[in-house]
């Protein structure tokens, strides 16, 4: 009897943890790796980042593009199928696992953008924090984020009639008049509605809103565009 092979690693993860280190310790370090690989990307593509010198930072990093600085928060993710998409963690969690947890959904006031990256290919999702936080999910999947997949031209080449500025600030603090003119230059024509689809296989969140739904709709357009 022959036997199956098993299913080919993705990428580079057939080098994981070569030197067998603690697992412990080499979830740690896939952190680190991951913040490393977006740096090497955002380079490659002309923008400049600029890492923090404090590890509990609000945000990982600031990116330059043509001047405008975006603050950046990186989440890495190792089987490139969910992220995690917190801030925080648990009170005194190095002494006590039953420590109560900090953890909350990322916030537009800490940073601008997350990038999630999968460590063991180097993909990044480029996703707008206000979206995050209006999903208010702890954990996405890459599945729901495919519209933001390789989207770094987001930093510098943002549609027509849209500055980029903008896009730094996000769309949240607009009135919901000014949000409709918005959606009408891109295009957006359909009716507000609080259950929200974001999962292609029909799944959808209840909307606090109608200006979550303008914002969440805006971004998807503006990234359709790119």
């Amino acid at each position: 009897m022959v036997k199956s092979k098993a299913p080919a690693l993705e990428g580079w993860a057939q080098t994981r943890n070569l030197a067998k280190l603690p697992e412990g310790l080499v979830r740690s370090i896939l952190g680190y790796a991951g913040e490393s690989i977006v740096i090497g990307r955002a380079l490659a593509c002309g923008y400049n980042l600029f890492f923090k010198a404090w590890r509990d930072s609000k945000y990982d990093a600031v990116l330059d593009a043509k001047g405008e600085l975006f603050r950046i928060e990186i989440k890495q993710t190792g089987d490139g199928k969910n992220i995690s998409c917190t801030s925080g963690g648990r009170s005194g969690e190095q002494i006590s696992r039953s420590a109560s947890s900090r953890e909350t959904v990322l916030t537009p006031d800490e940073s601008d953008f997350l990038i999630g990256v999968h460590t063991f290919t180097g993909k990044c999702w480029i996703v707008p924090t206000e979206v995050i936080h209006i999903r208010n999910r702890k954990t996405n999947t890459t599945s729901s984020l495919e519209d933001y997949l390789e989207k770094w031209k987001i930093f510098s080449e943002p549609p027509a009639g849209i500055r980029l500025e903008q896009i730094r600030k996000g769309f949240r603090s607009f009135s919901i008049a000014e949000l409709r003119v918005i959606a009408r230059k891109l295009g957006i024509t359909q009716k507000p509605s609080l259950n929200y689809k974001i999962y292609s296989r029909g799944r959808s969140v209840m909307l606090k809103s109608k200006r979550d739904w303008y914002v969440l709709e805006i971004w998807n357009a503006i990234f359709s565009k790119i």
